[in-house]
């Protein structure tokens, strides 16, 4: 079974693979090295609070909800398709909410073209 630390540093892994950070650029908007963010992915350095905070912000959710995703005993397993809805969700969420609405609308009208018989 995985430590606190090295499931928090594979949650924070999984976010900056999904937000194409490299490790150099999400220590950068955290005020820390790319080599740190490294070991804290491999668990070997455990983050302050400050920090975690930071990447909590970066990744546009809570150090309380990174903290229970790592705590969580449930085994999580991320194919690209995964990461790439939680790119979409996360690029979603951060949009005003008419805007929201008017993606919601584009997706329900692509869905309605995907419905209708081919021409052929």
């Amino acid at each position: 079974m995985a430590t606190l630390s090295e499931s928090v540093g594979a949650i924070i892994k999984r976010k900056r693979a999904r937000d194409r950070f490299t490790q150099a650029e999400l220590g950068s908007r955290i005020g820390v090295s790319g080599s740190y963010i490294g070991a804290v992915e491999s668990g070997t350095t455990s983050l302050r609070l400050s920090e975690l905070e930071g990447l909590a912000s970066v990744f546009r959710t809570t150090a309380l909800d990174i903290m229970s995703e790592a705590a969580s005993t449930e085994t999580k397993t991320y194919s690209d398709e995964r990461r790439e809805q939680e790119s979409l969700l996360s690029v979603f969420a951060a949009l005003p909410a008419e805007r929201r609405r008017q993606v919601i609308e584009f997706c329900l009208f692509q869905q309605e073209l995907q419905a209708r018989p081919s021409a052929d």
